[in-house]
This record gives structure tokens, sequence and C-alpha cells, in this order.
């Protein structure tokens, strides 16, 4: 079994056939520059082809066991689109804003959608999913990625300003709808271009949608409508993640149309599909900032608690949680993640989860 297979298997609780163990997808981004020897900023600025190869390295070094590559550096690239530049503050770390499009609420007025295919950095992303496609063909899952329309704003205005104009009635009723129609439009641009270029799924990271931001009221009424509208725009696979704690509304998130949910560590895997109630799967969600300080031997026993949580009936990929992997979690400790499911996240034949022990 390849793992498009796996992964369609498991996402799709054995509909799409019977996986044969847990898809594991971890997210080593900046990782790709251990492989050519140089900094996380030195390797985000590299031909495309030598992004290509670190993700391909990776996915070797790790025994071949990831079920998926990114074809995507880093999300905050999306607000190139719009003409914003990005800036490196740190060396091994992923760029920030470079500035605000939007000072004003004014400057709404004037608010369009760009075309990302006029960015020169969301151009080279395509081309490294195209090299990665045609290199890895249907063998592994090639993923994308976005930033989602309800918290792209955040990145274009700042976040006191998103947040200010979502709770004032006035500025709502007056900017929300334009803002959402602008920013969707970009998004299912994007992400399709992402699908035409050869990924197999989108991730639309929605960091100002999860319960550690908003209430469950303001996710129902304004988050879930258009990212509902969003996604199925896209068409094709779109997996869903709200970058916080989504537990205690996680089943709103079930009628967006996205095939999974990816949860973090403060979410309760077991949980989280009972209420998802098998309308998407779940992927997560051992964290991502703990394992900077973590031994392989202590990722063992977290990966191993989110088998054991995640495995009865399909429907979950073991990952960290989003939306990376610091540079500075060391190789023995991503080596422990996707090993894990190896040697533990077997499935029986049949339909139930097995433990290894």
């Amino acid at each position: 079994m390849n793992s498009i297979e796996r992964v369609l298997g498991a996402l799709t609780f054995g509909k799409a056939g019977t996986p044969d163990r847990v898809p594991v997808l971890p997210v080593p981004l900046m990782q790709g520059a251990l492989v050519h020897d140089c900094t996380a900023r030195d390797y985000f600025q590299m031909p495309v082809e030598k992004l290509a190869d670190a993700q391909i390295a990776l996915n070797e070094m790790l025994d071949g066991i990831p079920d998926g590559v990114a074809g995507f550096p880093h999300v905050v690239e999306d607000v190139t689109g719009f003409g914003v530049p990005l800036k490196y503050d740190y060396e091994n770390s992923s760029p920030t804003v470079g500035g605000m499009l939007i000072r004003d609420f004014a400057d709404l007025d004037t608010f369009s959608t760009p075309d990302p295919t006029a960015s020169p950095q969301l151009c080279k992303t395509l081309d490294v999913i195209r090299s990665l496609r045609r290199r890895i063909g249907d063998e592994k899952v090639v993923i994308g990625a976005a930033i989602a329309p309800f918290s792209l704003p955040s990145m274009l205005m700042g976040t006191a300003k998103w947040m200010r104009l979502l709770y004032s009635d006035e500025l709502r009723s007056r900017y929300f709808d334009r803002v959402m129609d602008v920013c969707s439009r970009f998004v299912i641009s994007w992400a399709k271009a992402q699908q035409a270029a050869g990924a197999h799924v989108v991730v639309l990271a929605d960091g100002m949608a999860s319960a550690t931001i908003i209430p469950r009221r303001m996710f129902s009424k304004y988050a879930a409508p258009v990212t509902k509208r969003t996604i199925a725009a896209i068409g094709g696979l779109v997996a869903y993640e709200p970058v916080g704690v989504i537990e205690p509304f996680v089943e709103l998130t079930g009628d967006l149309g996205a095939v999974a949910i990816l949860i973090g560590e403060e979410d309760d895997i077991a949980t989280c599909k009972r209420r998802l109630g098998g309308k998407a799967a779940v992927i997560g969600n051992v964290n991502n900032m703990k394992m900077r300080r973590w031994s392989p031997a202590r990722v063992e026993l977290q990966a191993k608690g989110a088998l054991k949580a995640g495995m009865p009936g399909y429907g979950f990929a073991l990952a960290n949680q989003g939306p990376e992997i610091p540079f500075d979690v060391t190789p023995e400790a991503i080596a422990a993640l996707v090993r894990t499911v190896d040697r533990y996240g077997r499935y029986d034949t049949g339909r139930h989860a097995r433990l290894a022990s």
C-alpha cells in the first residue's frame, strides 16, 4: 500500500480502502536547511529544485515513512500575493509580514483581489509543487497550504485591527462582507492553482477561527459560512486547521466540507472524533513546540498516546500540531514521531485498530 492509498483509506474511515497503518504527516519545513547545511533563511531563498530536493531528502532520511511532502515553504508567503513583503527577524525561523497593507479602515474601500500567480514568491511555490509531483507522482501526498479567508485579513491589517472590525457592529456591517469576498476569491484562486500544479490536498490554516481566539457564536455566524463556501469552491481535497483549541465547538467544523480537521495538543483526539461523527477525519496532535525540549523517548510516548486515542475506526492521521516543526527540534525527535507509527500504528486485518505492544 502506498501513501496515497493509505491516506485516502484512513481519512475516509476505510471507505476508500483499508489502511495498513495510521498515516503520519509531519511538517518539517525549515528542516530542509539541514539537508543543504545552511540557515533556514538561506534555504527559503534557494532555487526551486533545491527546495524540492530537500523535502524529498527529508522523507528519505526518515526511512520513507512519512506519507506526505510539503510543497509550501511557509503560509506567511500568502501576503506576497497582495504585494506585501516578507522580512526575516531570525536566521532559523519562518519570515514575518514586512508591513501592513491596510493601515486605515478606509483603505478597505479600494481593497481588491489580486492574482496570486502575479507574485514571484507564490509562483515559486507552484514550481516546487510541480517538481515534487513530477518526481513523486502518486506515491506520496503532495501537500499545499493557504491562509483561510477568515484569518487572511489579520495578516494584511494586523490582528488588533481585524478583531476591532469583527467586534464593532458599525465596522463589521460596513466592511466584513467586502473583506471576506476579496479574501475568499484570493484563497480559492491560490488553492486551485496549487491543485493544478499537483498538490493532492490543500490545508487551510485559520488561526483566527479557533476557540482560543473567538467564541462559538462568532465562529458559527461569521467564520464557518465563509469557510464552507470557500472549501466548496476550491473542490478536491481540503483539510482545515484552526491553529488553536477547537474542541469546544469542533462539531461545527464537520459541516465545512473538509476531509480532515487538524487539531492541537489541548484537543482530545477521541472526543473530537466522536463529536465530528465521521463527517471529517482528525489529524494531530503531538505538540510541535514541546518537541523542542523532548527526548526521542518522550516524543514516542506522546505519539503512542495519540495513536491509542485515534486509531479505532480509522479516520485518523498522526502529525505534529500545526503549523510546522520548529527548526531546533532535533532530527532524532522527528524520527521518533514517524517511526512510532511503523512500530505501533499498524492495523489488524478487518476493521479493528490495535496498538502493538
